[in-house]
């Protein structure tokens, strides 16, 4: 998935809701499979050292069906899918998850494709996204559930509007039909949890991209609103489906669906980083998580979801960076501002519950077409850290004019949290550093808001010291 950063509009300032009402307590989550699954105890114990030096709440581990299963195009013979003593990749990522756990992270495992061969409805397959089977995958929620007793955070399958992930997105007739896929997927992997003594906990549905084609074929993405609308089984003025086409999308005797307590999102920018407005009304990036809560809303309303009003998880997100990569990378000194404005936007709403970040380590290209893999870590693919772009992720910045001598410093000191002391420092043109005010943060992740008055305010860059390190430097942006 491969949408990231330009530059944030005034526009976009003035959509934003109040930082009164601000999420101030929303976890950092970070994924790195990598360098924590099926590597040396060495290797695990570094990059979690590494990342609770960063100040990282959670890791999110992908729990890959196929991974983890017989690998056969057929069941095998005996096999229990919801005993996880027959599924052979189990070890691996219970030592990785054990590891995560003692060193104090909390984990959130992401039940995700591709499908085991025995799985899908192509057969001959020995891994597969073509239309799998919901009581298999049932069966391996509780399996899962069993097997990671302490885990208490789950997200249930990636990108289902996306055809890698879910197969097909639309039938010949071009009506919706990975809606109808997930729906059966989603209602049978919670009731796999709750069989495995997890209901209680948090199950997250959705891991939707954020942008996708107008256009329904087989093989396209589907725009995560309409993604929403169809799984609800509801048309585009959110009516209810009848008739017709509500057999054609399987919502005929529409049942609620319930066991699910948060939303999960990647809310990718669009390509090299821009936040500038998306394509269509029925796509929402990090600038519109307003539209997800929406289309939350009114399915809850008209009874299409059960619970209260639910959180949205930010559960993967960073930015493809140039270099290395030429054709999808955001210019790689941009990306610091781009990281800490993003992070401000999911701060700022009451309703985001994490923000993410996706990959410690670039994959390295060898080939052109590796540009279509992932370069949006905080290192490069030798391991070295990406400049700016390592120190944004552990203290973010991000500042605003609120005058010609008043500005509002926006900030964390992640790796500490409450009780952090930061120094919030400036300079005009190439002079020295000069502190302008030393607070000590109360919010247990770290997050400050602060305003300042100071001379020349938009001449100056800005810059945070806490606990040894500094972060990028910035200019303050006009409101």
């Amino acid at each position: 998935m491969r949408f990231k950063t330009i530059t944030l509009t005034l526009f976009l300032l003035a959509l934003l809701p109040a930082a009164s009402q601000a999420s101030t307590r929303q976890l950092s989550i970070f994924q790195a499979d990598q360098q924590i699954v099926g590597v040396s105890q060495a290797a695990r114990d570094a990059t979690l050292a590494e990342l609770r030096a960063l100040g990282v709440d959670a890791i999110k581990i992908q729990l890959t069906w196929s991974e983890v299963a017989p690998r056969t195009a057929r069941k095998p013979a005996g096999f229990d899918g919801s005993d996880p003593a027959d599924y052979p990749g189990f070890p691996a990522f219970g030592t990785a998850v054990a590891d995560a756990q003692a060193a104090g992270f909390r984990v959130m495992l992401a039940l995700s494709p591709s499908v085991p061969g025995f799985a899908t409805k192509a057969r001959g397959d020995t891994f597969g996204v073509d239309r799998p089977s919901a009581t298999e995958f049932g069966r391996f929620a509780e399996a899962a559930g069993r097997r990671f007793p302490s885990v208490d955070l789950w997200t249930l399958w990636n990108e289902p509007n996306h055809p890698g992930f879910l197969f097909p997105q639309a039938t010949k007739a071009k009506v919706p039909y990975s809606p109808r896929l997930y729906r059966s997927l989603l209602r049978s992997g919670v009731a796999g949890l709750k069989r495995s003594g997890h209901g209680g906990q948090r199950i997250l549905f959705g891991e939707l991209l954020p942008i996708g084609k107008r256009n329904l074929f087989r093989k396209n993405t589907m725009q995560p609103i309409r993604f929403l609308r169809e799984l609800f089984c509801l048309d585009s003025s959110w009516r209810a489906y009848r008739g017709r086409a509500a057999r054609q999308r399987g919502c005929t005797g529409y049942r609620k669906i319930t066991g699910v307590n948060g939303f999960a999102y990647h809310p990718y920018t669009r390509p090299k980083g821009r936040l500038a407005k998306e394509p269509t009304p029925d796509d929402a990036t990090i600038r519109s998580y307003g539209r997800i809560t929406r289309a939350l809303d009114i399915a809850r309303r008209k009874g299409r979801i059960g619970g209260g009003r639910l959180s949205v998880w930010n559960t993967e997100f960073d930015f493809q960076s140039n270099p290395p990569d030429d054709f999808f990378g955001a210019k790689l000194s941009r990306i610091p501002d781009f990281m800490s404005r993003s992070e401000w936007i999911a701060y700022r709403n009451p309703r985001v519950a994490s923000h993410a970040q996706y990959q410690m380590i670039d994959t390295p290209i060898f080939e052109p077409s590796d540009r279509g893999l992932w370069q949006g870590g905080l290192r490069f693919a030798d391991g070295r850290p990406k400049p700016g772009v390592y120190a944004a992720y552990r203290l973010p910045l991000f500042v605003r004019l609120r005058g010609s001598s008043r500005v509002e410093v926006w900030g964390a000191a992640r790796p500490t949290g409450r009780g952090a002391t930061v120094q919030i420092q400036s300079r005009v043109g190439k002079g020295a550093y000069s502190n302008l005010r030393s607070l000590t943060v109360k919010n247990v992740r770290g997050y400050f808001t602060a305003r300042i008055t100071v001379s020349r305010a938009a001449k100056r860059q800005f810059r945070l010291s806490s606990a040894g390190h500094e972060s990028w430097a910035t200019k303050a942006v006009s409101r």
